[in-house]
């Protein structure tokens, strides 16, 4: 009690009684919360302690402007008071204790009045105090939410590319920064000016006027950094500006890319339909051609599939002439197929065995054009060699059609 007693947070009654073990009033705990803050100031509390002891400031003066609605009326009394004790010490005779106990009534009514007055204006005093205190720590949380922008920032622009979701929330965060930055120097100003207008009504509260003071120190040492924030985030916001335009171009280059990228595709993909149309690959096709040794007539039945590996296929045929079906040959041929567009080209090389028991192997080409998807005509070639003792030759040339199925 004693430190409170020497920092002026308790002053006692006029009677010089402190009255430790009566409940203290909403007035006196508003002028020992004032005087308190004033005392030890406001630097080593929290920021959950400022906000706590706001509230408490708030309810205060909640529950004291009720009481100083009946200031006016106090004061009217104690005048009133005043101009009885004056009227009784102009009259001769007067009884002394009645006059006493008037003048005890007027001084009680000027330090009731004068406590109210000083407790509603000290708490004003702690509240501007308060809310500096809180700016300040905003402005700190300000600060590193600045920097936390400009390391983003900063990454983004290592990167050679840009994400443009990441550049969006970076832009949203700036504009969010902006909008903190300008409520803090609007609120700043204002308290600003709340204190000027208060410094009149607080130069006979020495306490409250040091509440002020710091207020007032805290608020202008607020202003360049608000000033340094505003020339950062004006910094920050050009240089995300010239990221966005890197983005940009980027998009556009990426766009002309793809573009470019499509038109090749088409490109890729109609002369893939050139070289590679779609086909069915199992197909039954007849021929008809003259021999090269009689001059007979010929005819061949084959049956093939051209797409059993690749491009690679298997065809089995059996020729023979009109005149006699019962002397014919029977081959085997491993193809190759090539196409662009309705033209085919093919080759195989296989062998095969005529019905007298000689055997042969043989080389041929040919070309087929299709007509409709699965019809088309053709005209190969074919070279035998014949495997009996004489090396015996036969060429031919057949035209017919071929069925896809």
């Amino acid at each position: 009690m004693e430190i409170l007693l020497a920092k002026g947070v308790f002053i006692g009654y006029p009677d010089g009684t402190y009255r430790w073990r009566e409940p203290m009033t909403r007035q006196e705990a508003a002028l020992a919360l004032y005087r308190l803050l004033a005392a030890y100031g406001l630097d080593k509390l929290s920021p959950e302690e400022v906000e706590k002891i706001l509230k408490g400031v708030g309810a205060l003066q909640k529950d004291l402007e009720a009481q100083a609605q009946s200031l006016a009326a106090l004061q009217g009394e104690k005048e009133a008071l005043e101009a009885r004790v004056r009227e009784l010490e102009a009259k001769p005779g007067a009884d002394p204790k009645a006059l006493e106990a008037l003048r005890q009534r007027a001084a009680e009514l000027e330090e009731r009045v004068k406590a109210l007055e000083e407790a509603l204006k000290g708490l004003e005093a702690a509240q501007k105090a308060l809310e500096a205190k809180r700016l300040e720590e905003n402005l700190k949380g300000t600060e590193a939410s600045l920097k936390a922008l400009e390391e983003r920032l900063k990454a983004l622009e290592a990167r050679p590319q840009a994400d443009p979701k990441e550049v969006e929330a970076l832009r949203r965060a700036q504009e969010e920064l902006k909008g903190r930055l300008e409520a803090l120097e609007k609120a700043r100003s204002a308290q600003e000016e709340a204190l000027r207008r208060l410094e009149e009504a607080l130069k006979d509260l020495p306490e409250a006027r040091r509440l002020a003071q710091e207020a007032q120190g805290r608020l202008q040492a607020l202003e360049p950094r608000v000033g340094g924030l505003e020339r950062g985030l004006k910094a920050l916001e050009d240089r995300l500006g010239l990221l966005e335009e890197r983005l940009g171009a980027l998009e556009r280059a990426q766009a002309q890319d793809r573009t470019r990228l499509q038109a090749l595709e088409e490109e890729v993909a109609a002369l893939k339909r050139a070289l590679t149309p779609s086909r069915l690959p199992l197909h039954l096709g007849l021929a008809l051609y003259r021999g090269d040794v009689d001059g007979s007539l010929y005819g061949r039945l084959f049956l093939g599939h051209d797409a059993l590996l690749g491009p690679l296929g298997l065809r089995l045929a059996y020729e023979a002439p009109f005149a006699e079906p019962a002397r014919g040959l029977a081959s085997l041929d491993l193809t190759f197929r090539a196409s662009y567009g309705d033209l085919d080209g093919y080759f195989g090389v296989g062998g095969g065995l005529y019905l007298d028991q000689t055997p042969f192997g043989q080389l041929l080409v040919g070309v087929g054009f299709r007509v409709v998807p699965n019809l088309s005509l053709f005209l190969e070639g074919h070279q035998r060699y014949l495997f009996d003792g004489q090396a015996s030759q036969r060429s031919t040339l057949a035209f017919g059609l071929a069925l896809r199925f």
